[in-house]
């Protein structure tokens, strides 16, 4: 079994090689974030700890960034069984074929 200590180094390894684990402060940062992401999903068995620190991360930038807030704040009024039936409805009748 490994040692805190070499869990540590391996750690501060992964993050020299990919600092944008420690926080995205731009939204340069956070398209690049995005990209890694849809990159490191093609093979999501192999990548999953990363995925999911980066998802983590992106996450936090975008409940935090101006640039998100109006998102934000309607997402916070949405009333979310009204939302799911509302796009289940949509599917269905863009589904279905009219005679």
């Amino acid at each position: 079994m490994l040692v805190t200590n070499e869990i540590t180094q391996m750690a501060k390894a992964i993050v020299t090689q990919l600092p944008i684990l420690n926080g995205i402060s731009s939204a340069d940062e956070h398209q690049q974030a995005l990209i890694l992401l849809e990159d490191l999903l093609e093979h999501y068995d192999e990548n999953l700890i990363i995925i999911e620190t980066l998802s983590n991360v992106i996450a936090r930038y975008e409940d935090t960034a101006a640039e998100f807030d109006d998102f934000n704040k309607r997402h916070t009024v949405i009333n979310l069984t009204t939302a799911t039936l509302t796009v289940l409805i949509d599917q269905s009748l863009n589904n279905t074929n009219h005679i």
